[in-house]
């Protein structure tokens, strides 16, 4: 058993153990070298670090290891990290970092899990799982919820339904509510309330040099500026988050499906729709690959109750194509939140994704997309396009005031694969970019994709990011996938 707890009861000793850790190999990483080469943990140095902690510390060879070190994508399984610290209480994270600063370790946070590049779960780091930590309380007198980090979206929402409050997520329930929040926060009441991260008002995060600090619009307020939409990982662990809530109502849910001829169209007419539109009504447009040559186009709409048909209506006349096929519901918030992100938890899957960023959405963008997506299901595959508005609310904030950069653009843009062939489902969403590169600003930092510079997350605004990340991680010891 190659398990270590604060207990003391595991002394890892003889071949087959030292084994088990020197068969983690670190393979090259995404940020680089930390610096000058440093003689990884021994045994006994792993074993003395797990008893000043309270969680346990699984190394590589044992049962607990292998299913801690697993993320929501099952492409990741094969990974390597040099060890999972569950974390149970926020004063081991400076531990944590101090060893890691012994050993010149890079160490990196896991919450949901979902990272699209698998950062939490990067060969030869220290991953600190977060999930214990996932309590939600919400202050009826401030009207402000305070998330531990390991909280999910549905844990969010569940806990503050029977208060009659909110705050704008994504619709994935297993997702973590602090990881999405540090990319931004893109989800069905954005128009309305803006991205998850501008109802950010605190955070409470652990310094690579194990300070641990608050950050809000008056202490630390560069690292606050860079904590909302920068991606995690850039600076520190948080540990946890206080938002500012909304009014939770009801809302109405319709679907329109359309002939697949009918794509451009229904992307276009829905571009202009969703900028002239009321802040209380967001739809997004789905564009898959039938994998039989063909396409399916649909959009669903969230509304505030009472107003989906209307919402609909007035959707179709802009499109000026008739829906082959509609539905409608009502729903209270939390019942909508689980109809939207298909129950109350996900199962682990395999998938492939990416993301553009555009400005506007004419015909000539709309029937690139469509050819890129039309491409894929002539060549016998599924994937789909994506489009996600970043009208109404997401818009009030200058670029500059956070560091989210999206502030006048019309739609995030995600290439997505399911289960299928990661060489196949990569090279297609590579050749997508190259397809709609013309209309493109850049991607959504929360899609990230391997390989991809920095500059094309954040723009104008990967100056100042990078220059918060060198005050405060010069020597890049947290891992977030991204080189900034």
């Amino acid at each position: 058993m190659t398990t270590t707890t604060r207990r003391g009861v595991l002394a890892l000793s003889g071949s087959s153990a030292l084994a088990a850790l020197t068969s983690c190999t670190p393979r090259a990483n995404a940020v680089g070298a930390l610096g000058a080469a440093t003689a990884k943990p021994t045994t006994q140095e792993w074993v003395s670090f797990a008893r000043t902690v309270n969680g346990p510390v699984d190394l590589p060879g044992s049962a607990p290891y292998n299913r801690a070190k697993l993320v929501f994508d099952t492409r990741f399984d094969t990974n390597l990290p040099a060890a999972v610290m569950v974390v149970e209480r926020t004063a081991d994270i400076a531990r944590a970092m101090r060893f890691a600063e012994r050993f010149n370790l890079q160490v990196t946070a896991r919450g949901g899990g979902h990272s699209y590049v698998g950062a939490s779960a990067a060969n030869g780091t220290l991953v600190l799982d977060l999930r214990p930590l996932r309590s939600v309380a919400y202050d009826a007198r401030s009207r402000t919820v305070r998330v531990a980090s390991g909280a999910s979206l549905y844990d969010v929402k569940a806990h503050l339904a029977p208060h009659g409050r909110g705050i704008p997520t994504g619709t994935c329930p297993t997702v973590g509510a602090a990881g999405l929040t540090l990319g931004g926060g893109l989800g069905v009441e954005s128009r309305a309330h803006g991205l998850t991260a501008d109802r950010l008002t605190a955070a409470q995060l652990v310094l690579p040099d194990g300070t641990s600090v608050t950050a809000s619009a008056t202490q630390h307020s560069d690292i606050f500026w860079a904590l909302r939409g920068g991606g995690g990982g850039n600076i520190g662990i948080v540990t946890a988050l206080r938002f500012a809530t909304h009014a939770a109502t009801g809302q109405g849910i319709f679907t329109l499906t359309f002939a697949g001829t009918a794509a451009v169209p229904v992307l276009t007419g829905w571009a202009g729709w969703i900028r002239a539109t009321g802040r209380s009504r967001w739809a997004g447009v789905h564009v898959d690959a039938t994998g039989r040559g063909g396409l399916h186009v649909s959009i669903v709409g969230v509304t505030t109750a009472g107003d989906e048909r209307a919402a609909a209506a007035s959707l179709v006349r802009a499109i000026g194509v008739s829906p082959t096929a509609t539905r409608y519901r009502r729903l209270g918030y939390l019942d909508a939140a689980t109809y939207l992100g298909g129950g109350t938890t996900s199962a682990r899957r395999r998938f492939t994704a990416g993301s553009d960023v555009l400005a506007s959405l004419g015909t000539p963008a709309a029937s690139a997309i469509v050819r890129a997506v039309t491409d894929r299901s002539r060549a016998g595959g599924t994937g789909s396009a994506l489009l996600d508005p970043l009208t109404g609310a997401v818009a009030d904030p200058k670029r500059t005031d956070t560091a989210f950069p999206w502030r006048d653009h019309l739609a995030s843009l995600q290439w997505y694969v399911g289960d299928a062939p990661y060489a196949s489902a990569h090279d297609w969403i590579v050749r997508a970019h190259r397809q709609v590169a013309q209309f493109s600003s850049g991607g959504y930092v929360n899609y990230l994709e391997t390989g991809q510079p920095a500059h094309r997350y954040f723009g104008g605004n990967l100056a100042r990011l990078a220059q918060v990340r060198r005050r405060y991680d010069p020597k890049r010891r947290i891992h977030s996938g991204l080189v900034l």
